[in-house]
């Protein structure tokens, strides 16, 4: 029972249903000149809290589906299929709202108990319509990426603290709170395990769009990402791997005359990221020897890692390489020895 004293007993799917559309007909073909400026801004934030309490309901419904089995007997085996083919959606959107659901829905266990939410306070905070779904999403983000042997009291503090953000805050600014939040958990790097950083490794080529570009997304490693640092910092700087550009310098093309370079990078119109587009494909070229692709500024083309002789002395603690990346010192000397098995 809600708070006007009307439960699901005292109306059909299609009264709840039909309450849903009155109110969206109302403001959608509605005149709001009467309304002024304030009225206008206060109607935005009131339905779009409605909005995020009618999405924090997804949970329950994905729940109530699951407990009847209604993706098995539809023939979809499982529940991302079902609920693409039922409600139309994309793909990202059915396993978010999967996800969502296992972190915010409460189960019942075999053993009849009923199971809380993963994230209690997220989930309270999205069905009040505090929150919205993508607050929700970077917030599961930030919590998957938190060492697994934290202590529990730790962990319900962080997630304190990114939904009391998350109820003014945006959504995009919640990765770097969970950053924040990391470093003060684990300033020594002692806590975020190497097995940790292994178990969350992967990237992932999407499918094709319409163009035949394909969209590349995952996570890689602070060795991986040291050492493509060090290769973009002369493959990708302007001028360099332009393949808009004939005449601009490649990795296999061995000494590089600076007034060469200059030319080249007076004529580059690419931007960072196409910069390292080309950067990375120029890697993937037969003959490419990455042992042999010289100097940048004065220095060879190689990760360069500083660390403190007690952190190496003790085993423990974290090297920074010169873009700011830490490594922790077990991997460092790792790579140090010339492998990262």
């Amino acid at each position: 029972m809600d708070s006007n004293g009307v439960t699901l007993d005292d109306c059909g799917i299609a009264e709840l249903a039909a309450a849903v559309s009155t109110l969206s007909n109302s403001v959608q073909n509605a005149t709001m000149a009467q309304f002024s400026d304030e009225d206008v801004v206060a109607l935005m934030q009131q339905l779009e809290a409605c909005k995020r309490q009618l999405a924090a309901l997804d949970t329950r419904l994905i729940i109530e589906a699951g407990e009847r089995s209604l993706h098995a007997r539809s023939g979809a085996g499982k529940m991302v299929p079902f609920l693409r083919h039922t409600l139309g959606l994309s793909r990202y959107d059915a396993a978010l709202r999967v996800k969502v659901t296992h972190h915010c829905g409460e189960f019942f266990e075999p053993s009849g108990h009923l199971r809380p939410a993963t994230l209690p306070v997220t989930a309270e905070a999205f069905a009040a319509g505090d929150i919205s779904r993508d607050h929700v999403r970077n917030i599961m983000d930030v919590m998957d990426h938190l060492p697994t042997d934290i202590p529990t009291e730790a962990r319900a503090e962080a997630e304190e603290i990114l939904v009391s953000y998350s109820r003014e805050g945006w959504p995009d600014d919640l990765p770097k709170i969970g950053r924040d939040i990391l470093a003060r958990l684990d300033p020594d790097g002692k806590v975020v395990s190497d097995a940790d950083r292994r178990r969350r490794r992967g990237i992932t080529l999407c499918r094709p769009g319409v163009d035949g570009m394909s969209r590349i997304e995952g996570w890689i490693t602070p060795e991986l990402r040291a050492c493509l640092d060090a290769v973009f910092a002369k493959l990708a700087r302007p001028g360099m791997c332009n393949v808009e550009d004939a005449e601009s310098p490649t990795a296999s093309g061995g000494f590089i005359a600076d007034s060469v370079l200059d030319a080249a990078a007076r004529r580059d119109r690419r931007d960072a990221g196409q910069r390292t587009h080309d950067a990375l494909m120029a890697l993937v070229q037969p003959g490419v020897n990455m042992r042999a692709l010289g100097m940048h500024r004065g220095l060879p083309v190689e990760v360069v890692l500083t660390m403190s002789l007690t952190d190496l002395e003790n085993g423990t603690g974290v090297a920074t390489t010169n873009t700011g990346t830490q490594i922790s010192i077990n991997e460092a000397l790792k790579m140090a020895e010339g492998t990262t098995r």
